[in-house]
């Protein structure tokens, strides 16, 4: 790909000669767990195009400040890691669904607990809205309970009770990292919790429920539904 013509104030994923090192230099400063709030922090436009070998004008050339730069790392880091997400098959179960999706997404996040942790601390709004798009997305598109929440009756729309959800996970997922003492370890208690607690909160009767979890064909047909993608293709690029 070419370089970002000019500063985007929300990042593309595009690799560039002065783009990537700065990605790289602002991951690397986050993981080695550098306090986004202290007063000396290496959290500032000299010391990240310092240490990635840039001059400040190539930094603003892509970037409008700090902040916008961490949200393209955290964008980067995530889209890699939802790429790593087996596809799910028609007929597959919300247990099958959860496991495969959550566990993977949250042994990423637990792994760089430090770096996301940072991340939603300089950019919360930006670095969580971009969490929320992706799990919506996978819930509508590529879960047993998609099909569900568009049925479901009311003024708001399927997106938006799926985005509702997916920020319900985002800010208990950034609890459990900021409180965990060990979160790696906890990763498979919790990839059961939010599995059981997005059930509940669905909307979805004790009947759907039930069906959800059994994935019966009669209430998994995504393709009855216009506008989502069945379960095992490829999914939009929504970053």
């Amino acid at each position: 790909m070419s370089e970002p013509s000019q500063r985007q104030d929300r990042p593309h994923l595009s690799a560039g000669r002065s783009w990537a090192p700065l990605i790289d230099a602002v991951t690397a400063i986050l993981d080695e767990g550098a306090d986004p709030h202290a007063p000396n922090t290496p959290l500032n436009v000299a010391d990240v195009a310092r240490r990635a070998g840039v001059s400040r004008p190539t930094f603003y050339k892509y970037f409008r400040d700090v902040p916008t730069l961490v949200r393209a790392a955290a964008l980067q880091r995530m889209e890699a890691t939802f790429e790593r997400v087996p596809t799910v098959e028609l007929g597959d179960t919300w247990t099958v669904f959860a496991r495969d999706t959550f566990q993977t997404l949250l042994t990423d996040l637990a792994a760089h607990r430090r770096f996301y942790l940072s991340a939603i601390a300089l950019n919360p709004a930006d670095v969580a809205s971009d969490f929320v798009r992706y799990i919506s997305h996978r819930l509508l598109a590529y879960s047993p309970l998609g099909p569900v929440i568009h049925r479901r009756k009311g003024p708001d729309t399927a997106a938006e009770r799926a985005e509702f959800l997916a920020a319900g996970t985002v800010w208990l997922v950034q609890q459990w990292l900021a409180a965990s003492a060990d979160p790696l370890a906890e990763v498979p208690d919790m990839v059961d919790r939010l599995s059981a607690l997005l059930l509940s909160s669905s909307g979805a009767t004790e009947q759907e429920i039930a069906a959800v979890r059994s994935a019966s064909p009669a209430t998994t047909t995504v393709a009855t539904h216009p506008g989502t993608t069945p379960a095992g293709a490829s999914p939009e690029r929504i970053a």
